[in-house]
């Protein structure tokens, strides 16, 4: 059994998006964008923990914005092919395959129609199927000890049931052992002086309030007086070398939380129900190490469909992307990217390579990512920004280095994941050979930029705005090469200006030359100068790029308050940008 998807209309933050799951799918997105709400419209279908009357909803679970009257959620299960479960939706499974949903009105009540497709869904009696197919839940808010004493006895009757026949017998010699062994000890407690002596002055005190208390004494009983009483009182406890340790951490009671739970589900598994899981946030107080171990641990010990939900880069980064859920929110709606898991989000993978890591899986969460190409990029971005009160951690903004110039793979994945970005890259006059005969080679030189960008765009950005210039450079590319040695021609000069002013709507910016030069010849110069000890642009530019990224970090380390100058500078447009993108996913979602 699994589902396939669920769609959900007017139900809290959602209007009518519908969401493709795998066997194990990962969650993600901002806070309140819906990760919860998600989960909730399955438990309405599936959790056994909530009631009828929970079913019922309340007016604040209709989609505020659009006025919505009504609520529908449906799922579609295939791969139906459990005994339990084919005797139990008979008529309604067809191929494999059976349609659940839940509809309510404000003015009405719920109901819960099954059927073969949507077109023959019927009502029924509320969720008949429950005994036989249901969802285990955990949520964010897990309580150890609360947990412990609820679920305990129900996880020793649970052990004890599955014990052979032998364990059996040797268990009960043990207990029957443990009955002589506690009442010798229970009378060495009782001839203890202190305990004996304890309340003789009570007991004189009682014979003197009432004659019935004459031959009557107050003992201190032991609790665990029989070995029944002391089973049944069993405590859970954290040993380390023997000796016995306080729960407290609470990330190793989030560990023992969930090790209890997974362990309970094992024992419960049965032929006669089908079961499936969603955890939230499993991540809670661990440290990154522990995050990724804990979410291998979870995926590793479920065979059935498991949902999961998180903030954690660290469990992302273990995902394939054909199993992550993105939601974002825009005009005041949650919506899902590619529809969910789905094989274009492993295409648009792929390539990504050794790159999808705990550091660029950070782009998962963001409203909004600057790419940059290299580490000194990233370090005056993230300074310029702090200068000018850009606060891009208020923003969900990102800057990203792809080290390099291989922007694609991280183009792809905010293309598939609907993220906003900004791109700044060099543009640097670079030099190639190019074979004009089977005996004659030539060397030619390019603005590099230039044709990265438009690589970029042919690639990946090709659509009905970007034609024109997708044209544009399709007649005029050639021009962007001339012979290596001769002055940079003004028809190439005409083509990097236009193409510049025009990738700049799509949030893409093209340095001069590179970040260096753009900080030599801007208002910054005199500062750069004085601090690196240079007199020429030239040999600013030089002593800057020796070293870049360490020489950067120094340079802002000392000079951070000069950066003021910039404020006005193209060079800061980049970041401008990204605010104005990551504020407009922000105003929609208010």
């Amino acid at each position: 059994m699994r589902i396939d998807w669920i769609r959900i209309k007017g139900f809290r933050n959602f209007v009518d998006e519908k969401i493709n799951f795998a066997n194990q799918t990962l969650i993600i997105g901002a806070n309140d964008v819906g990760k919860t709400n998600l989960i909730y419209a399955l438990r309405i279908l599936f959790d056994r923990g909530l009631s009828d009357k929970d079913l019922e909803l309340h007016n604040s679970d209709y989609n505020v914005y659009t006025k919505t009257e009504s609520i529908e959620i449906t799922v579609k299960v295939t791969e139906v092919n459990e005994d339990c479960l084919i005797s139990t939706f008979k008529g309604d499974i067809k191929d494999g395959t059976v349609f659940i949903q839940y509809k309510n009105t404000k003015t009405g009540e719920f109901q819960i129609l099954t059927g073969h497709s949507e077109e023959t869904l019927e009502n029924k009696l509320s969720r008949y199927y429950i005994k036989r197919l249901n969802m285990e839940y955990v949520n964010t808010n897990r309580n150890l000890s609360s947990f412990m004493k609820r679920e305990k006895n129900q996880i020793l009757e649970d052990a004890k049931s599955i014990l052979g026949e032998e364990l059996k017998k040797i268990d009960e010699v043990a207990v029957s052992t443990m009955k002589d062994d506690l009442k010798i000890l229970n009378e060495k407690i009782d001839n203890l002086n202190y305990i004996k002596r304890s309340l003789e002055s009570v007991n004189t005190e009682l014979v003197k309030l009432a004659i019935h208390n004459e031959n009557q004494t107050l003992n201190f009983k032991n609790a665990n007086s029989d070995i029944d009483s002391l089973l049944d009182n069993l405590e859970l406890t954290y040993a380390s070398d023997g000796e016995t340790l306080t729960l407290g951490g609470d990330g190793r009671n989030n560990q023992i939380f969930l090790a209890t739970w997974v362990a309970k589900q094992k024992n419960k598994k049965t032929l006669e129900k089908v079961t499936f899981f969603a955890v939230e946030e499993p991540e809670a107080h661990l440290h990154p190490h522990q995050q990724k171990k804990l979410s291998n641990y979870l995926l590793e010990n479920f065979e059935e469909q498991v949902f999961i939900t998180t903030h954690s880069p660290h469990i992302a980064s273990d995902f394939k992307p054909d199993k992550i859920v993105k939601l974002y929110s825009r005009n005041k709606k949650t919506m899902v990217a590619k529809g969910g898991c789905s094989e274009e989000l492993k295409l648009n993978f792929d390539d990504f390579g050794y790159r999808l890591d705990a550091i660029t899986a950070d782009v998962f969460f963001v409203n909004a990512v600057i790419l940059v190409e290299g580490p000194s990029e990233k370090l005056f971005y993230t300074a310029l920004a702090k200068k000018l009160k850009i606060d891009l951690d208020r923003l969900n903004v990102s800057i990203i280095s792809v080290n390099g110039v291989g922007f694609k793979p991280y183009i792809k994945i905010c293309l598939a994941l609907d993220i906003p970005f900004v791109l700044r890259t060099d543009n640097d006059i670079f030099n190639k050979s190019k074979k004009v005969s089977d005996t004659e080679t030539i060397e030619l030189s390019y603005h590099a930029g230039v044709s990265r960008v438009m690589g970029i765009y042919e690639e990946l950005l090709k659509n009905e705005e970007t034609n024109p210039l997708i044209e544009y450079w399709k007649v005029n590319g050639k021009y962007n090469e001339w012979d290596s040695g001769d002055k940079v021609p003004a028809k190439a000069n005409s083509i990097l200006q236009y193409i510049s002013k025009e990738i700049e709507k799509d949030n893409i910016f093209l340095s001069s030359v590179d970040l260096e030069h753009d900080l030599v010849m801007s208002n910054l110069f005199s500062s750069l100068k004085s601090y690196y000890n240079t007199r020429t642009e030239t040999s600013t530019v030089k002593k800057m790029q020796q070293a870049k990224a360490e020489n950067m970090l120094s340079f802002l380390s000392n000079k951070f308050d000069t950066l003021d100058c910039l404020k006005e500078d193209k060079i800061a447009e980049p970041l401008k940008r990204i605010q104005e993108l990551a504020e407009m996913v922000v105003c929609v979602n208010e």
